[in-house]
């Protein structure tokens, strides 16, 4: 394949399996503490399971990230701890485990 074109397809596809991978460890080092397996060790009434997630409004990318950056107590922010890529994938990872029932 043409080195340009895989430069240009890792730029333009960023969420690739290695971006998984790196979701999943960005994961494991800042959220299972408290989120393992999608669990919530603080609020067990506040999951990361797709039903939780639905029901307290936390049930796509976008509102993961914005829970992710400004964290909401006794959750804290990640915005200073990760970059926006990151956070990122780390939201699109716990979404897309939410889909697959952890």
């Amino acid at each position: 394949m043409n080195k340009r074109l895989i430069l240009a397809l890792s730029i333009a596809c960023p969420l690739t399996i290695a971006g998984s991978a790196g979701a999943n460890e960005v994961f494991d080092k800042n959220c299972a503490a408290c989120h393992k397996d999608g669990g919530n060790i603080m609020n067990p009434d506040k999951t990361l399971s797709k039903e939780s997630l639905e029901k307290n409004g936390v049930n796509s990318v976008d509102a993961v990230k914005k829970l992710v950056s400004e964290g909401k107590a006794p959750m804290p922010a990640f915005k200073g701890t990760l970059d926006g890529a990151q956070i990122d994938e780390v939201s699109a990872f716990v979404i897309e485990q939410a889909n697959k029932g952890w």
